[in-house]
């Protein structure tokens, strides 16, 4: 999907959840709101995400399979206690917005490729056919920027980065990244939530580091979910 799709896939979300909220000033906060234990001491090494990342799709979450245990999941709370909407099998929730928020966790999460470039400064995040993600953490407190879109937190919780972004219509989405202690692996968990639905979804991915050829290769992940590359310039 391209980035323009998923751009407007966002925006129909924020017109159909709310107007957007009045701009703010960026602001530097030193912890985020209620977990001031979560900023590590300065002295420490920062963990370390550089690299080229590929989704590996065996470790990962089967989106299908997620998605039966999310709604199973949002059944079981909902009708907790609540006789009469359990005895109609949850009928009368809103499934709409309880399939609309799962589907808009899968776009976000769909992506293979990650490219990741960090110093001590910041971090980039290059998602394959979304838009990246960066924190200029510098001093590693957590930074909090405000815009007519929403608000956005991204620093550090211990070993792991994390970023946080609440729209308006109160649509939440958080992606936590983490090592492998080997550092072979990348885990990058993403939970979706919004106001409309009582519980939020949470996706695992799980990627491993790879070599970037493309200057010598021309690359393309098929049906398969494998990669296979090709010398560019070379026989088909």
């Amino acid at each position: 999907m391209s980035i323009l799709l998923r751009s407007s896939l966002l925006l129909a979300w924020l017109l159909l959840l709310g107007a957007c909220s009045a701009p703010q000033q960026t602001q530097r906060v030193s912890a985020p709101p209620g977990n001031a234990e979560a900023v590590p001491s300065h002295a420490g090494n920062l963990t370390n995400f550089a690299g080229n990342w590929e989704k590996n799709y065996q470790l990962s979450d089967d989106f299908n399979t997620k998605f039966q245990l999310y709604v199973a999941d949002v059944l079981r709370r909902v009708t907790q206690g609540n006789p009469e909407l359990a005895a109609r099998g949850g009928f009368g929730l809103d499934g709409d917005a309880i399939n609309g928020l799962a589907r808009f966790a899968e776009e976000l999460t769909r992506m293979p490729i990650l490219d990741i470039a960090q110093d001590e400064q910041g971090i980039t995040v290059q998602r394959q056919e979304d838009f990246a993600l960066r924190c200029r953490y510098r001093d590693r407190l957590y930074v909090r920027d405000s815009s007519p879109f929403g608000n956005e937190l991204c620093g550090w919780n211990n070993d792991k980065l994390v970023f946080n972004m609440d729209l308006p219509g109160g649509l939440s989405i958080v992606h936590q990244f983490s090592l492998s202690p080997d550092a072979a692996q990348l885990n990058v968990t993403t939970t979706v939530s919004s106001d409309l639905v009582a519980v939020p979804v949470i996706i695992s991915n799980y990627y491993t580091r790879y070599i970037n050829n493309d200057r010598f290769y021309d690359c393309e992940l098929t049906l398969t979910r494998n990669r296979v590359c090709s010398q560019r310039g070379g026989a088909q």
